[in-house]
C-alpha cells in the first residue's frame, strides 16, 4: 500500500487488534484480516456491482483488544441482496475516538480499493460513536464518500459529553447536593448514591425535586415526545457515569465538555421557575484547545458544513444519544446553507440503536434512491412539536407506545 491517508492527523495509543473470522451470506464471500492496528472484515456480494459501504461501529469500551464487527443484519442483507460491497474496521484504539475512527475507515477503502479496485460509489454509515465518524467524514473529506447513513448518531460531536455533563450538574443543582469532583471517583460515588439520588427519589416515583430534574432534563434533550419517560427511567443511573468515572476532568473527551451554553429549564410550578436553574447550575468551561476541529476531530463540534447526501434515524426516547443531537446538527446544516442534505427520521422508541429490519432497509434504499437517482426522500421536522412525533417512519410501532405525549 502507498502512504495511508488521513483526515486528521491523530495519534491513536497501542491497541491490539484482534481478527475474528465470520461467515458470508450465501453467495457472498468473506474476507478478514488486520491493517495497521485495526481489524478489518470485508464482505463482497456475488455479483458486485461497483458500490461500497464503510461501516463505523460505536463505542467499544476503554480495553487494549480493538475488534470490527459486521453492520446491523437488516443492512448488510440488504447490501448482499442488491450487490453492494461491506467493509468494516476496528478503530485503532478504544473508546471515544471519532477522529481516530474516522482515519481508520478511510484507510481500510484505501485497502479495499487496492484489492478489489475503486468503488464507483462510497456510502459510509455508523452507528451512536460511528455517527459522529459520518458526519466528520462528509464535512472534512467529501471527494471520498458519495452519501451517509447515521442511526442513533452522535452528530453533533463532542456535544453529546456535554449533554452527560450538563445531566449531572443539573442534577447536583436541584437535589441541593454539590458532588465533591475534586475528591475522586469514589467519593462522588459515594456522594452520589446517599445524597443526591435519595433527594430526587427513584425515576419511577420522583419526589418533587426528581420531577423538576426529569423536566429539565426533557426540555434539555428536545422537549415532550413520544417514549421519553421510558428513556428516562433507563439512563436515570446510567448518565452518571461520565462524573463518576473521571470527576477530576482529566480524560481529554471530558476536558472538553461544557456547560457553558445549555439552557437548563424546569417546567413551571416544580419549583425551579424562571432562570433558577440556569443561574444556580454549576458552569464549566471546556479546554479550547480540544475543541479545536483540526487537531481534536474527536473532541470537537461538528459543522455542518455537508456536500454529499445525509440521513439519519433517531429513536425518540433515546437517552443514551437524545434527540437534541439531532436538533442541534439541523441548525448547523441551516446555518451553513446545507440543510438541504440532510433528511432526519424519528422512530418512536426508548432504545439506543434498536431499529427494526424495515426501518434500516427502508434508510438505505431511500438513500440509495437520493444519491444515485437524486430523489430526496421524506424525513421529520425535528425542530418542530414532537409530541406524537416519528409515526411516519416507525415500523412496527413498538409494544406500550404512549400515544401522543405532551
Amino acid at each position: 500500500m502507498s502512504g495511508p491517508p488521513r483526515l486528521f492527523d491523530v495519534t491513536p495509543t497501542a491497541a491490539t487488534p484482534v481478527s475474528v473470522p465470520f461467515d458470508p451470506l450465501p453467495g457472498a464471500r468473506a474476507y478478514y484480516g488486520t491493517l495497521e492496528q485495526t481489524a478489518y472484515r470485508i464482505e463482497m456480494p456475488p455479483d458486485w456491482n461497483g458500490g461500497l459501504l464503510l461501516w463505523a461501529h460505536g463505542i467499544h469500551g476503554f480495553a487494549p483488544e480493538v475488534r470490527s464487527e459486521n453492520p446491523p443484519p437488516a443492512l448488510r442483507s440488504a447490501l448482499i441482496a442488491r450487490g453492494y460491497a461491506w467493509a468494516a474496521s476496528s478503530f485503532s484504539q478504544n473508546g471515544f475516538v471519532p477522529g481516530i475512527a474516522a482515519n481508520d475507515t478511510l484507510l481500510l477503502k484505501q485497502y479495499f480499493t487496492e484489492r478489489f479496485g475503486r468503488p464507483e460509489r462510497t456510502y459510509v454509515a455508523g452507528n451512536s460513536m460511528g455517527g459522529n465518524v459520518v458526519t466528520l467524514a462528509l464535512e472534512n473529506f467529501p471527494d471520498e464518500f458519495d452519501g451517509g447513513l447515521s442511526f442513533c448518531g452522535v452528530v453533533a460531536g463532542e456535544e453529546w459529553v456535554d449533554y452527560l455533563l450538563a445531566w449531572a450538574m443539573a442534577a447536583e443543582f436541584i437535589a441541593g447536593v454539590e458532588l465533591p469532583l475534586e475528591e475522586g471517583p469514589a467519593r462522588v460515588t459515594e456522594a452520589l448514591e446517599t445524597q443526591l439520588l435519595p433527594a430526587l427519589g427513584p425515576a419511577e416515583a420522583p419526589t418533587p425535586k426528581g420531577e423538576a430534574f426529569r423536566s429539565v432534563i426533557r426540555n434539555m434533550t428536545g422537549g415532550a415526545r413520544p417514549f421519553f419517560a421510558e428513556g428516562f427511567r433507563q439512563l436515570f443511573r446510567p448518565n452518571f457515569g461520565l462524573i463518576t468515572g473521571d470527576p477530576r476532568r482529566d480524560l481529554p473527551m471530558t476536558r472538553a465538555a461544557s456547560t457553558a451554553g445549555i439552557d437548563f429549564r424546569a417546567d413551571p410550578g416544580l419549583g425551579f421557575d424562571g432562570d433558577a436553574v440556569n443561574q444556580g447550575v454549576r458552569r464549566f468551561a471546556a479546554d479550547m484547545d480540544l475543541r479545536d476541529p483540526a487537531r481534536h476531530p474527536e473532541t470537537s463540534p461538528t459543522t455542518g458544513k455537508i456536500r454529499d447526501p445525509l440521513l439519519t434515524l433517531h429513536e425518540t426516547g433515546d437517552l443514551t444519544v437524545p434527540l437534541s443531537m439531532e436538533q442541534s446538527y439541523r441548525r448547523k446544516t441551516v446555518a451553513a446553507g446545507t440543510g438541504d442534505l440532510l433528511v432526519q427520521r424519528l422512530i418512536r422508541s426508548s432504545s439506543h440503536c434498536e431499529f427494526s429490519d424495515e426501518e434500516v432497509a427502508r434508510a438505505w434504499d431511500d438513500l440509495v434512491a437520493w444519491v444515485e437517482g437524486g430523489t430526496r426522500p421524506a424525513g421529520d421536522d425535528v425542530s418542530g412539536d414532537l409530541s406524537d412525533s416519528g409515526r411516519a417512519f416507525t415500523s412496527p410501532l413498538r409494544p406500550n407506545d404512549p400515544g401522543t405525549t405532551r
